[in-house]
């Protein structure tokens, strides 16, 4: 299962400050720059998120030979996240966060038609999620923020994501956890805006952000569903019938996310 956590930040301002050497400690962490040289600006991403799973396929062949006709699984999610930058006012980008913080879970279960005197076979399972760790530098996985001028709106989001942990999953039965296909439990974006001058005046400006419609590139929805002989069960769309004697079958999806974006000046 790949359940993951995809965020996507773009920091725009211009906030008057002396430069500093922030980019350049960008692969700093916190013991080495615990509070950030004057100007510079502190980002912290934090929330929470959750969402749910479903497919149902009727098992092929004679209903009346199966005691239990059906392919089904279902599967809940919940996790939350905090990522830490620091950046030069002047803009730039910062490819390691000072502080990545989070965790969730993944909770799948997973029944398996079988017919004639055998009962159905499930599968239940847990799996922990986990902030990417150093491994995952160099791709997507890895949060960063990036800055640049913009004239007094400051527009801030970040690129990241929670994967699955280091751990095997927990699992009873048939010891199997499924993999969950939809794109938009993998992906989303958020960000938030506000004027430059009221974070020069108070010195940290905090937003709320919430996702529920869209994933991080165009066309990935982060809810959906399908019935009938047309439903695809890989994405929870509707695609065009098959013949009628296809089994039917039924998929839906959604996923939400919801936090804060901070920028602290440092003085």
């Amino acid at each position: 299962m790949r359940v993951r956590l995809l965020l996507a930040f773009v920091v725009a301002t211009a906030v008057a400050a002396p430069a500093s050497g922030a980019l350049a400690a960008a692969g700093r962490r916190d013991a080495d720059v615990p509070a950030g040289a004057k100007g510079d600006l502190l980002v912290t991403f934090a929330g929470a998120g959750g969402g749910s799973y479903r497919y149902h396929e009727p098992a092929q062949g004679a209903p009346a030979a199966c005691r239990s006709p059906d392919t089904t699984y279902t599967e809940t999610d919940s996790y939350r996240w905090s990522y830490r930058f620091l950046l030069a006012p002047s803009g730039g980008t910062s490819e390691v966060p000072l502080a990545t913080l989070g965790g969730g879970q993944l909770a799948g279960t997973e029944q398996l038609a079988q017919c004639g005197a055998a009962a159905a076979l499930t599968s239940t399972c847990t799996q922990a999620l986990a902030p990417p760790g150093p491994a995952n530098e160099g791709d997507l996985a890895y949060p960063t923020v990036s800055v640049g001028a913009a004239g007094r709106l400051v527009t801030v989001g970040a690129l990241g994501e929670l994967i699955t942990a280091t751990t095997e999953p927990s699992c009873s039965g048939l010891d199997v956890l499924a993999p969950n296909p939809v794109e938009g439990f993998e992906e989303l974006q958020a960000s938030v805006s506000f004027d430059r001058a009221a974070l020069e005046s108070a010195g940290v400006v905090r937003r709320r952000f919430t996702m529920g419609e869209s994933g991080l590139y165009a066309g990935v929805a982060l809810s959906g569903s399908c019935s009938g002989a047309g439903c695809q069960l890989r994405d929870c769309t509707q695609a065009p019938a098959p013949a009628p004697a296809a089994p039917l079958a039924g998929c839906s999806f959604s996923e939400d996310y919801s936090g804060t974006i901070e920028v602290a000046l440092v003085r």
